[in-house]
């Protein structure tokens, strides 16, 4: 499932010597890759899979949420994510079990 409401971002990065794909529904998810298209390919394959997983289990899709708390969330783990209303306990709970099962890394 590709969902034209979130937004795919790649970028380099040096501390891990790979490109990084992240989608703005997803804070904590990434995909490590050694090119820019592996990285983009890679983070659409596993929003895809969680999306689809989510929708099977009746369960609410998250919202896209603003770039800047990308940036905000890899230097300060404590975004008010959840106060805010990005993203329900559950549902976050539910990406964490999903990216275990899949050996995804965040």
């Amino acid at each position: 499932m590709d969902d034209p409401r979130y937004e795919y971002r790649v970028s380099w990065s040096d501390n891990s010597d790979a490109w990084i794909g992240r989608c703005d529904g997803f804070l904590l998810v990434s995909h490590l890759a050694p090119t820019e298209a592996e990285a983009l390919d890679g983070i659409r394959a596993l929003v895809a899979d969680i999306l689809a997983d989510l929708q099977a289990d009746g369960e609410p899709l998250p919202r896209p949420v603003p770039w800047e708390w990308h940036d905000a969330a890899r230097l300060d783990s404590t975004v008010p994510l959840f106060s805010e209303g990005w993203c329900d306990p559950p549902l976050a709970e539910r990406v964490d079990e999903l990216l275990a099962e899949t050996g995804f890394g965040t």
